[in-house]
């Protein structure tokens, strides 16, 4: 709630001023005179006079290129200064009572000092057990989640100073587990999650989940997170405890961080219909993409992306099992020998489901080492494309790529956050979710040729309904798309109205696909990444894949032609 402006001389104009900067500073695109003054509803000419003067004192300044005004140099000066005296442990006090109190578990906040995080407070556990963690506890960056979710927000040129010292001669890292996995993989996989996880070994081995703090050029400073006993902290419930850390860390500095990166979805909306139609597959997907019908298998293979791993379930007795354990990956289909086709940070493979044997067919191309794949498909004349968006979710660093004849090019680059891809049932029209604008896209597309025409908006999503995520396609020609933090997905017309809408027992679905006998069935991925107990408690199928009858029969995915 926004205060009211005191009635002393002289301050309301104090307040006016305070309020322009403000609306500057939360703009998306450096706004003019009249912008402003239109949304705070004060005259143009007071507008113009408070402008001038916050410019002429350095507060903010002219953006020719944007036509407006953004924040000015020696704002960005005296905030340098204000956090050159801040006392961490005094404004971190109160986050860290409230994590405590809502989790009940230790809470630790650490500073990183070169390779090592070193512990400057804590708070005990309410279980009566105490952890070994004390105050000036110091430790490499690398032992644990703290150290983790630091690394995690580094810029590339530090990371790649430190790798040489924390990860050994083949650039691995030893997990608490036991298991090693490669130093860069395991920082991105925190950066994609928000957070940094490490569980330990056994009844007695400790556990923790840390998230950064930032500060204001978005900076890790700090860690804030919970350690205990590995009895108590599986991996289950750190992931659970996640959203409270997130929360802790943002609350700490009031830097929202990876703002973008959402924790609490929507309230489920009210009321829902046909809730029993839907049949749940026990996948527990952190992250469920790219779900892909397997006709001779009968079974339906996914990506869960940030566990990371490819699954594969048997809708007929739920069984689960494991395809391969890459990077952070999606599933791109099958070639014509029957070899799985995946791609991960490092490029697209081949995996023999018989051997196990994964060989590399193109390598993705530079530039994306702050990026991860969020969603994979095949064109009509067998072409593999992918999306890949930035690991913190922000908007700009969004690529499209194609691998045709052996080589992977950037089709499409610039966008917010590109995920579902899909075409049209006689392939002339390429759908695209830029999710990150809530928007779908189209363009038209020769299969023939590979040639696409410029991106238009087919339909634009309102935010009360959820985010577009991954697509697919009828043979009718509808757009089916999962609405995350929606509870639903929606199938659209060729022109981009909306024809049917599909409650959903869970907020987050992530994707939409055809299988079952004569592609007759609907499968849905969903995520339960960031979700608190809470929200899990009123939707404890989230991470589930589900399925229900299709009113259309869905449009058979291309074989991929290498």
């Amino acid at each position: 709630m926004k205060p009211t402006a005191p009635s002393t001389q002289g301050v309301g104009s104090l307040w006016k001023a305070l309020d322009v900067l403000e609306f500057i500073a939360r703009a998306d695109e450096p706004p003019n005179v009249g912008v402003v003054a239109a949304a705070l509803d004060l005259p143009r000419p007071t507008v113009h006079r408070i402008i001038a003067a916050l410019d002429e004192r350095g507060m903010v300044q002219f953006d020719p290129s944007g036509r407006g005004y953004r924040l000015g140099f020696h704002l960005f000066e005296l905030a340098h200064k204000a956090w050159a005296d801040i006392d961490l442990r005094a404004i971190a006090r109160e986050p860290i009572d409230r994590l405590r109190g809502v989790t009940e578990e230790a809470v630790v906040l650490g500073v990183r000092a070169d390779r090592h995080f070193i512990v400057t407070d804590r708070r005990e556990s309410l279980f009566g057990v105490r952890t070994a963690v004390n105050v000036g506890h110091m430790e490499l960056l690398t032992a644990s989640a703290f150290g983790l979710a630091i690394l995690s927000e580094l810029d590339e040129p530090t990371l790649a100073a430190l790798a040489a010292d924390l990860a050994d001669s083949s650039g691995m890292i030893r997990q608490s587990d036991g298991r090693s996995i490669g130093f860069a993989e395991a920082v991105r996989r925190a950066a994609a999650r928000g957070y940094g996880v490490r569980v330990g070994i056994g009844d007695d081995g400790v556990s923790s989940i840390a998230a950064p703090i930032l500060d204001f050029l978005g900076r890790p400073i700090a860690a804030i997170g919970i350690v205990g006993p590995a009895s108590r902290l599986p991996a289950g419930r750190l992931h659970v405890l996640a959203p409270d850390v997130i929360d802790a860390a943002r609350r700490v500095t009031l830097n929202a961080g990876n703002s973008l990166q959402s924790i609490e979805p929507r309230p489920r909306p009210a009321p829902q219909r046909d809730l029993d139609r839907w049949t749940a597959l026990p996948t527990n997907t952190m992250l469920g993409k790219t779900a892909l019908w397997h006709r001779e298998e009968g079974e339906l293979y996914l990506a869960d992306i940030l566990a990371p791993a490819i699954l594969a379930v048997s809708p007929e007795d739920n069984r689960v099992r494991t395809v391969t354990r890459p990077d952070m990956a999606v599933v791109c289909g099958w070639a014509g020998n029957g070899d799985l086709l995946f791609a991960d940070g490092r490029g697209v493979f081949r995996h023999d489901g018989r051997t196990g044997d994964e060989t590399l067919v193109a390598r993705l191309p530079p530039g994306l080492g702050d990026s991860r794949l969020n969603n994979g498909a095949v064109d009509p004349a067998g072409n593999i494309w992918l999306t890949s968006m930035n690991l913190r979710a922000t908007p700009g660093d969004g690529v499209v790529l194609r691998l045709r004849r052996g080589k992977l090019e950037t089709m499409l680059e610039g966008l917010s956050v590109p995920s579902g891809l899909a075409w049209s049932p006689d392939g002339s029209l390429l759908y695209l979710v830029d999710s990150g604008r809530g928007v779908i896209l189209r363009a038209e597309y020769d299969p023939d040729s590979g040639r696409m025409g410029p991106l238009a908006e087919l339909s634009s999503i309102d935010p009360a309904d959820g985010t577009p995520d991954g697509i697919a396609v009828d043979q009718a020609g509808g757009l089916w798309v999962a609405l995350w933090d929606g509870w639903a997905v929606a199938r659209l017309d060729p022109t981009g109205r909306r024809t049917h809408r599909l409650d959903m027992p869970v907020p987050r679905p992530t994707g939409v696909s055809f299988g079952g006998p004569g592609n007759r069935e609907l499968y849905v991925t969903t995520a339960r990444i960031r979700l608190s107990s809470r929200v899990l408690s009123d939707a404890p199928l989230s991470g589930a894949t589900f399925r229900m009858p299709s009113p259309e029969a869905g449009v058979a995915r291309a074989e991929i032609a290498l």
